[in-house]
């Protein structure tokens, strides 16, 4: 006696076949006629056969290719059955999430991976009691077809001859790197995670739950469970109006599945970052003095050396690219006080930068002494990097000790 989830599939794809027919049956034998014929042929004993024949026009994969071209064909590529092992790599792939396994090939022969997903009184599928040859499987197929032919026919379903594998030129590849050179690899969709995600995706946003924690959300009531939203999905679809082309499990989702954002970070712009190691290098950018280093450089050329008018206008353009140093330094002082702790900078520029150390730098000095040696460093490098080298009026002890002497006589404005 057939199994009631057999028996019912049967009577099911008869009913549906006969009211297809009927349509056309313009007389009363004509209708007769083809009840015999649906009769005849979903009788196990005729049924049976045929979707055994039919059964290797279908793949059971958990990568189908069809997701990357339509066009391709079944007989064109292997059926791909990754069996990956649990790692705790905090990676979403195979094996480390549970997913179903798909089905692609002749859209028409579907009804035969219906029929194998069938479950039997004690639970599992027809197909897993294949699989296992029991003599429950044994016993519902007995009909004058030799079984051993039968269950050939329909596991060809799950064939997995990885030692002929083959690809298709319709499926997007990519040379990766090796030790012995680099491989092709052809990129497969893993449509059971693809669409183990969607699931869990409309559970999140439709599920009863979901629905009643927005409801008392509306009405203002409190709801221990609260619920979650996903935002800037993109629904993607497979197919267009034959999603039972690409394969069973995106035909059985309408063909459509949800792409999360892929987006770099929206990262806060700091218009001051502390510097690490040292002030000078990593937080005053040249292109912002050029226009003083240049208007410097400018009087260097067209004065007469040692004129009192040179000297003031020098002291004056020194001045005010110290004084638009100084804008940076009270910026980086505007951060939490305490940053510098974790930086390698030379103690005096912990000192000078840092606001942690605000009383230490009203009621010492030496610091300030090392800061203004790094600052007339810093001039003399900066000027002709600016101007460049070539072009650039040497700056020797004697304008050195004068910018020095300068900045000891405005060490206020450095302080």
């Amino acid at each position: 006696m057939l199994e009631p989830s057999v028996q019912s599939f049967l009577s099911e794809r008869q009913a549906a076949w006969l009211k297809e027919k009927l349509k056309s049956a313009k007389t009363e034998a004509e209708q007769q006629d083809v009840e015999r014929q649906a009769v005849d042929k979903f009788d196990m004993a005729n049924w049976l056969p045929d979707a055994a024949k039919r059964a290797g026009s279908l793949a059971i994969t958990s990568h189908a290719p069809k997701f990357s071209n339509p066009f391709i064909k079944k007989k064109n590529v292997s059926a791909v059955i990754a069996l990956c092992k649990f790692e705790p790599d905090g990676f979403l792939r195979s094996g480390n999430a549970a997913a179903d396994f798909d089905v692609f090939g002749d859209a028409a022969a579907l009804d035969v991976h219906k029929f194998l997903s069938l479950p039997l009184s004690d639970g599992q599928t027809v197909l897993a009691h294949l699989e296992q040859d029991t003599p429950l499987i044994q016993q519902q197929f007995n009909i004058p077809t030799a079984f051993r032919e039968l269950r050939q026919g329909l596991l060809s379903i799950k064939s997995t001859d990885t030692a002929t594998a083959k690809t298709s030129e319709k499926i997007k590849q990519v040379y990766f790197p090796v030790d012995d050179g680099y491989h092709l690899l052809s990129l497969l969709t893993p449509s059971g995670l693809m669409f183990k995600l969607k699931e869990r995706i409309n559970t999140l946003r439709f599920s009863e739950a979901a629905k009643q924690a927005r409801t008392d959300r509306r009405n203002q009531e409190h709801n221990e469970h609260g619920f979650d939203e996903l935002y800037n999905l993109t629904v993607i679809g497979f197919g267009g109006t034959k999603p039972q082309n690409i394969s069973v499990l995106n035909n059985q989702n309408g063909g459509t599945a949800y792409l999360l954002p892929s987006l770099p970070p929206t990262l806060e712009l700091r218009a001051t970052l502390a510097p690490k190691t040292n002030f000078f290098l990593q937080s005053l950018y040249l292109k912002d003095y050029q226009d003083k280093f240049k208007a410097l450089h400018k009087l260097f050329l067209d004065a007469v050396p040692n004129n009192i008018a040179v000297r003031e206008g020098r002291d004056y353009w020194i001045l005010q690219i110290v004084e638009q140093l100084m804008e940076k330094v009270w910026a980086i002082r505007e951060l939490p006080g305490g940053w510098s702790e974790a930086t390698a900078l030379p103690p005096a520029q912990k000192i000078w930068l840092d606001a942690a150390n605000s009383e230490k730098r009203d009621s010492e000095d030496e610091w300030l002494d090392d800061i203004i040696v790094a600052v007339v460093s810093w001039l003399g490098i900066a000027y002709k990097k600016t101007v460049g080298e070539q072009k650039a009026i040497p700056i020797g002890d004697p304008e050195s000790r004068a910018f020095r002497q300068l900045l000891t006589e405005h060490r206020e404005v450095l302080r």
